[in-house]
């Protein structure tokens, strides 16, 4: 398989405030002729009003750095499938090292997508042993031996499947699959490159349209991406495969 170094976050948030101040009358306009009134401010007991407690919304993946996670389907074709690893912490970014490497059992997050990469892979020429994301690339295609209109079927029927996240054999959120895109080559190393940008790279499709399977429309909905390769065509000059990336966007239920 081919991998790329991903590129590090960028992380841009601006905030501007605005006073307004209440404009004070000309002291010539104010009628010295008309008498003071007595001040009873003090007779009486002054009221305040409860002032709402802002709660801000909390962030289901705040916690997902250095997470040792499980995800279980719960629902769907692969009910009770459980896949184990670890996400990488933010010192990834600085030190990439061979943190992400074959066998590795490793995930990265990108926060502010939010896009988490599993590294789908088979160990030693293994591949009776599925690894990370892997029991999902099987089920889609079975290690590229089925055509586009099997693993369009198999999208389809995966829909709907309901995840459950356990981070430190804590629940954190539970996810549905909402859509389904395999990537052409071109643009699965794209995303590998630029995962900041997943989702132009989905909306303009780049590369063959025979290699794009499935579509994923735009969403406002709260999203969490899951990206893993899947096989590819042989390259005969280098001898080794090629490869295409699945992407699966989830919504969120709860958290």
């Amino acid at each position: 398989m081919i991998g790329c170094v991903p590129a590090p976050q960028n992380v841009l948030s601006e905030f501007l405030i605005i006073e307004q101040s209440t404009p004070v009358p000309d002291l010539e306009e104010i009628d010295t002729k008309t008498p003071a009134k007595k001040d009873t401010s003090s007779d009486q007991a002054e009221t305040i009003e409860p002032q709402p407690t802002l709660t801000p919304t909390p962030d289901p993946f705040f916690d997902f750095y250095g997470c040792v996670m499980t995800i279980e389907f719960i629902s769907g074709p692969l009910e009770g499938q459980i896949s184990e690893f670890s996400i990488l912490d933010r010192s990834y970014f600085e030190d990439k090292g061979d943190k992400f490497a074959v066998g590795k059992g490793t995930a990265i997050y990108y926060e502010e997508t939010p896009y988490l990469i599993l590294h789908s892979s088979y160990v030693n020429g293994n591949i009776l042993k599925p690894m990370e994301a892997e029991f999902i690339r099987k089920y889609l295609e079975h290690w590229g031996n089925k055509g586009e209109e099997y693993i369009q079927q198999q999208m389809d029927q995966l829909m709907g499947s309901e995840i459950k996240w356990i981070c430190e054999d804590e629940h954190t959120l539970t996810t549905t699959i909402s859509s389904i895109v395999r990537l052409s080559h071109e643009a699965s190393d794209r995303l590998w490159l630029e995962p900041e940008n997943i989702g132009k790279i989905l909306l303009e499709r780049e590369g063959p349209r025979s290699e794009w399977i499935g579509k994923m429309r735009p969403s406002a909905e709260t999203s969490l991406y899951l990206g893993f390769c899947g096989w590819g065509p042989a390259s005969l000059e280098s001898g080794r495969y090629t490869y295409f990336r699945y992407v699966i966007r989830m919504s969120v239920q709860d958290h």
